[in-house]
């Protein structure tokens, strides 16, 4: 027997952790475990122009277990679009949920036929109890996913980490691009993100924490498209750590977003990239001193 919470998660923000603590609540007060299902959609069923999920599948996973959630199931959307309502909630019942936790905006099977007035008449005939939690609000307005994306895509770090309950972060492996950044006297590490179509953050210049092998670091990150010393076609996503000089070659790294500086600019010549590189690290560094106690 179990609980379970259903849903998308993508970015596993605070609307989605409050329907996930009432899960885990809900199972502890009767003693069955907890879990969640995180409907997965393929790109095809996302609207057009669509900017990209939050997190990949696997961080995703990663961030529901850390709320306390004890088992996390993928659907595949594509897989299962075809069930009537009926049909996917009697599959869950077979399978020990006795309990389900939703958002009140939450629809299911063919054609988003159910919603949760359905799924409540289904519980009292089917045996089983529906919880529906209510909207997670900030400043007047519904935190959602959506929301999220759109503070990304302007820069407004502080205001995506508030949403998402904890910092916006990226991953990926650190790859041997052509170290202009190095010739520069700045090192950087350039990664890459994996297949996954990921949101995008503003193109410019964050103030940005990783923990790497036990160890703090804070620098900057640019994201962009080298607008001054090679313009690519696909956003870079290179990331200077101050007073760092290891070989991060073939690692795996995580970066926290804290705050957005300024966008991505060109300049006539690398001495004013330079300078400007300069200009940044005395403010990011001043930024970190200013808010110390809450890194």
């Amino acid at each position: 027997m179990c609980v379970t919470c259903i849903g998308n998660f993508d970015g596993v923000h605070l609307g989605h952790r409050r329907i996930m603590k009432r899960t885990v609540e809900l199972a502890e007060r009767l003693g069955v475990r907890s879990s969640a299902i995180s409907i997965i959609y393929p790109w095809a069923y996302y609207f057009p122009n669509f900017p990209g999920i939050i997190y990949p599948v696997s961080q995703r996973i990663e961030l529901i277990l850390s709320t306390g959630i004890h088992k996390v199931i993928t659907a595949n959307m594509a897989e299962i679009k075809h069930l009537e309502p009926r049909e996917f909630v009697t599959g869950l019942i077979e399978q020990g949920v006795n309990g389900i936790v939703v958002g009140r905006d939450f629809t299911f099977g063919n054609g988003a036929k159910g919603n949760t007035a359905l799924l409540e008449e289904m519980a009292s005939e089917m045996g089983f109890f529906v919880d529906t939690v209510p909207d997670c609000m900030l400043d007047g307005r519904r935190i959602s996913s959506s929301w999220i994306r759109e503070a990304l895509a302007k820069g407004e770090i502080r205001q995506a980490n508030a949403l998402l309950g904890k910092r916006y972060s990226i991953r990926g492996r650190v790859y041997r691009d052509q170290q202009l950044g190095s010739k520069m006297g700045f090192p950087t590490a350039n990664i890459t993100r994996g297949e996954e179509r990921l949101v995008t953050p503003k193109s410019g210049v964050y103030i940005v924490k990783s923990n790497i092998e036990g160890k703090e670091l804070f620098g900057l990150l640019n994201v962009g498209f080298r607008p001054t010393v090679q313009v690519t076609e696909e956003v870079k996503y290179e990331v200077y750590y101050f007073d760092f000089y290891g070989d991060l070659y073939d690692k795996n790294i995580e970066i926290e977003f804290l705050e957005f500086i300024r966008p991505e600019l060109k300049f006539d010549g690398l001495q004013l990239l330079i300078e400007q590189i300069k200009h940044d690290e005395k403010i990011a560094r001043r930024w970190l001193e200013l808010h110390s106690e809450e890194l």
